[in-house]
């Protein structure tokens, strides 16, 4: 593809790192109860009974690691910062960071607290469940980010961060301000609803934000409060236009359209905005342009993994200086490869691999007519 430019700048990653055990389980021996008044499924397993898996493996998983790889593979030089306990779980993350060239003069050993551990239960549809024990995670310090020198990189990356860890956000987001840093967020549910002032206080330094509908959720009353409007869509929309699009977000007696609520967070200070919908595609709000690239067909194996994938994408080759319609596809193209395989790290795509994805797919994926846009300003 023509006009595609490799990432190339030097990337610091912030967040967790996770060893994942994922247990896979036939269908015929777990049970799936959906309820559909509240769009929710869950697995029942029964108490006291063995379940026999298809497979149980363990990987090097965590918001920070699987967004250092994916980063790294499109061309950054990548530096992390993430904590892990003393122990062989940590020699295990260490050595596969180590393979995919990740630097880890940023990494933290914790004496008394065990490294992050999840395991990941997954059957039927493939949309794991996932028990999390988050561990060193939660002990990020304000002298570890003190002890960052922002000026060494061109983007810098926070992923969902941990608990008390989520405490130094604001003073991650204005060291690497204060360096003029490309900043990158993708924020947990967590995270938001426990600090949700502090995380729009500090949109006015953020470059992009990436957020999904149900972290778009929590913040609904919150801006709802400081506009008082009630919105839909102000634009004119064919029926096929894309659900969330059409409905906008509808909570706890709250109305908000998507356009008014990306408005909303881009007039806190980012210049990119983006909502991620599941299977439903993806949404950037850019400069009075709204984009929509619907999702890839994919067989998925695993569910974990995907959100890093595509923020982390966007990002990298957005600050290389793509269009925002080409990175939308390429990050959709590289979501698309994590939930092919089982684990979050194993299909992300070199940026040779994407670019190859790019050029092979044009009748299917072609960014002319697949990418949708409309002027929202």
């Amino acid at each position: 593809m023509k006009n595609f430019l490799k990432p190339k700048q030097s990337a610091l990653s912030i967040g967790s790192i996770m060893i994942d055990i994922i247990t896979v389980i036939a269908d015929d021996d777990v049970e799936l109860m959906t309820l559909h008044n509240m769009t929710s499924s869950f697995l029942m397993l029964e108490q006291g009974r063995k379940v026999e898996s298809l497979s149980i493996d363990t990987f090097v998983g965590g918001g920070g690691a699987n967004t250092a790889v994916a980063m790294n593979r499109l061309g950054m030089d990548m530096d992390i910062l993430a904590l892990v306990g003393k122990d062989l779980n940590a020699e295990k993350a260490m050595n596969r960071l180590r393979q995919e060239n990740i630097g880890l003069d940023h990494l933290k050993v914790c004496e008394n607290v065990g490294s992050g551990v999840a395991v990941h239960i997954a059957s039927h549809d493939r949309n794991a469940a996932i028990f999390t024990h988050r561990g060193a995670n939660c002990h990020l310090s304000q002298e570890d980010v003190r002890a960052i020198d922002f000026t060494k990189y061109d983007l810098v990356y926070v992923t969902n961060l941990s608990n008390e860890s989520a405490d130094h956000f604001p003073q991650i987001v204005r060291q690497a301000a204060k360096a003029n840093c490309f900043i990158a967020s993708n924020p947990g549910i967590r995270q938001l609803t426990r600090l949700c002032e502090d995380f729009l206080l500090s949109l006015n330094d953020i470059t992009l934000v990436s957020i999904n509908t149900a972290e778009a959720e929590t913040l609904i009353a919150k801006l709802v409060a400081e506009d008082r409007k009630a919105c839909t869509s102000p634009l004119a929309l064919s029926e096929k236009a894309p659900p969330l699009l059409k409905s906008g977000f509808k909570i706890g007696g709250f109305n908000l359209g998507l356009v008014e609520f990306m408005k909303n967070l881009a007039d806190h200070g980012p210049d990119y905005v983006v909502i991620t919908d599941g299977s439903k595609g993806a949404y950037l709000l850019h400069s009075g342009i709204l984009y929509y690239c619907p999702p890839q067909d994919v067989v998925m194996k695993g569910s974990a993994g995907a959100g890093d994938s595509f923020s982390s994408t966007l990002a990298s080759l957005i600050a290389a200086g793509n269009s925002p319609d080409i990175a939308l596809c390429a990050a959709s193209l590289n979501a698309a490869a994590v939930i092919s395989c089982v684990d979050t790290q194993e299909g992300l795509l070199t940026f040779e691999a994407l670019q190859q994805k790019l050029d092979q797919t044009p009748d299917t994926f072609d960014i002319s007519t697949t990418v949708t846009r409309w002027t929202v300003t």
